[in-house]
């Protein structure tokens, strides 16, 4: 096994590393030539690491090629109605490790003969470059070794051509093609650049950057490729298949408003919410949410991903000889909720039907909305505010006026907590309608007020139930 230059972040001393060795990374010989790694990965997420690093690289040099430029674009529009991610295994035709999503798109085209002559051809430029230059991507050729070495004896092999795809095809990779959309590869000149996962960072990696002029015998290394990089720039990024790649061709059923009282009417004006006493029911929620800027989404990711907690108070009456009453902090916690790339840069409001509350009572002087981001490599999070109490302690009845506060807390697997917003019951029912400093959202005629927590967007509807006191 050749080692692998030093221009590549990391390399291996051992030339016995098997690609699915079962060793712990602490025993592996590993030298850091880069900045760019760290010790933070398992050997599992490592190994994936470099091979995504070294196909990018690879992919780098087979996209030279007009022709196989374009058949990538025309097989991604075909399988990604998001136009910019396909996997390796599809590309290959490899139908034993499709997702589901590109099994099911397969399935509506004629037989494939639609994306026959695109699949080859590309196909074919990846395994005869492959083939040909393999010593040049070192950790690929031994993984590929060690695949072979499981296949059993040379008698029961297949053909070199096909045990290359069915290597590829197990990797779990996918090509991304953050910004397709914005270049024509017909008439483009400039560079292609490539680059990949590197699962321990959020915000930008290393890439490797192609002419399509000359014959260099490799890609020139860049230092910083961020988002904001690929939209001006041809990126190709080698990622892995996800829950969301598997998702992309589902349209998520919409979600059901909650049911609220029957004679529930919506509030389509300004109130002062002394009006609506503690025996009344008011039903609040969230219709819809719009995303106003991509803060959240990480390195090349498809989707920027939130979720919602609800901070709330709670006052508990307890009876053991005299009469007293506590209050309490608690959360409530709600669905994840998926921001494409186009929802983000079209700011596209997407229905969600949250129940922010089913009966907001007076008790519950104000509220938090705590928000989290969800990322694949973050560890537990925690968020803490604090929520007002409105509850007279003294003659045991709830009031207009707010008595004390109460800590809420929420923590998330997997997630970074972003901030908070605290809504003051007050305030909220006097800007049920009309534009303050996020403007209106109009919705069944109603100029509803909007609101904001971080770059989330979002306003409330009020189903109200006069009950009588």
């Amino acid at each position: 096994m050749k080692p692998i230059p030093f221009h590549f972040s990391i390399f291996l001393v051992s030339s016995t590393l098997l690609f699915s060795s079962c060793l712990p990374k602490e025993e592996i010989s590993i030298q850091e030539a880069d900045p760019l790694w760290t010790q933070s990965l398992q050997l599992e997420e490592w190994q994936q690491v470099e091979t995504a690093k070294e196909f990018s690289q690879l992919l780098g040099e087979v996209m030279r090629d007009k022709d196989s430029r374009l058949a990538l674009s025309q097989f991604i529009q075909q399988y990604d109605d998001f136009g910019d991610a396909v996997s390796l295994s599809s590309l290959l035709g490899d139908r034993a490790s499709m997702p589901p999503s590109e099994l099911a798109r397969l399935a509506t085209f004629d037989k494939g003969i639609a994306l026959r002559k695109e699949s080859s051809l590309l196909r074919e430029a990846i395994l005869e470059h492959s083939l040909a230059n393999l010593s040049q991507y070192p950790f690929l050729e031994r993984s590929f070794e060690t695949f072979q070495s499981k296949k059993g004896e040379a008698k029961y092999r297949v053909s070199l051509r096909e045990e290359l795809i069915e290597f590829y095809a197990s990797q779990g990779l996918v090509i991304h093609f953050p910004y397709e959309e914005r270049f024509d590869w017909d008439t483009y000149q400039g560079a292609v650049t490539t680059t990949y996962d590197p699962l321990i960072r959020e915000d930008w990696n290393e890439g490797f950057l192609f002419s399509l002029i000359g014959d260099d015998a490799e890609g020139k290394r860049i230092s910083y490729v961020d988002d904001a990089y690929s939209v001006d720039q041809a990126t190709l990024v080698v990622t892995y298949l996800d829950e969301d790649f598997y998702e992309m061709q589902n349209t998520p059923p919409v979600p059901e408003l909650p049911t609220p009282a029957p004679d529930a009417v919506i509030l389509d004006y300004n109130v002062n919410h002394t009006s609506i006493s503690q025996a009344d029911i008011l039903f609040t929620t969230i219709p819809e949410v719009q995303m106003a800027h991509k803060e959240y989404k990480k390195l090349f990711n498809r989707f920027v991903k939130v979720r919602f907690f609800r901070g709330s108070s709670k006052v508990k009456v307890s009876f053991n000889g005299t009469v007293s009453a506590t209050a309490e902090g608690e959360t409530y916690r709600y669905e994840l909720i998926k921001f494409s790339k186009d929802d983000v840069d079209l700011k596209r409001w997407k229905t969600v039907n949250i129940q922010f509350d089913p009966d907001w009572d007076m008790s519950e002087n104000s509220q938090q909305l705590l928000l989290f981001s969800h990322y694949t490599r973050s560890g537990k999070s925690k968020g803490t505010a604090s929520a007002k109490v409105g509850y007279d302690f003294v003659n045991q009845k709830p009031t207009a006026e707010f008595t004390t506060s109460v800590t809420v807390e929420a923590e998330l697997e997997q997630s970074v907590f972003r901030t908070n917003l605290e809504l003051s019951r007050p305030a909220v029912l006097a800007h049920i309608i009309g534009a303050t400093d996020f403007g209106i959202r109009t919705r069944n005629g109603i100029d509803y007020n909007v609101k904001s927590v971080g770059p989330l967007r979002f306003y409330f509807e009020h189903r109200f139930t006069d009950i009588p006191d």
